[in-house]
């Protein structure tokens, strides 16, 4: 049996709200979805962390001139990656075209990114992805930018 995670987290990989932000922001998370087998959650990562989709994974590109570049990819992760499996250091210079760039900003065919905080929902009882109407009523709340990362399990 498989779950499902919606992670939404904050487009700039290092932002993490204050507690009685983010207290507000899963109560909204509640009501706008208000059906989740699994719950709810607040992930408060004590580093950068790389939030993928898990099966539902279907590669990775160039943000720039657009060519799959998963296998160069998996290295550059490795590169990126501390010894504690968190990350700090991001950026990347493209194989394809030598752009700089860095691997929160690249094309993930599914969405996935970085970051230090998420709000998490469990098996959501609704169509996914969030409408917009949602995800900037949270975005108001937290004062950042958000992306959800469907992720399957």
């Amino acid at each position: 049996m498989s779950i499902t995670l919606l992670h939404l987290i904050p487009k700039d990989p290092h932002f993490s709200p204050a507690p009685a932000v983010s207290e507000a922001a899963q109560a909204r998370l509640q009501q706008l979805v208000p059906e989740a087998l699994g719950g709810y959650d607040v992930w408060e990562i004590p580093g950068t962390a790389f939030i993928e989709p898990g099966e539902n994974w279907c590669g990775v590109r160039c943000p720039v001139c657009g060519p799959d570049i998963e296998d160069w990819w998996g290295d550059a992760m490795d590169a990126a990656a501390l010894p504690d499996g968190y990350f700090d250091a991001l950026a990347v210079t493209m194989p394809c075209c030598f752009a700089q760039t860095d691997l929160n900003a690249l094309d993930y065919v599914e969405a996935a990114g970085f970051a230090r905080y998420s709000l998490v929902t469990t098996d959501p009882e609704c169509e996914l992805p969030l409408p917009p109407a949602s995800v900037q009523a949270l975005e108001d709340l937290l004062g950042t930018d958000l992306r959800q990362v469907i992720a399957r399990y």
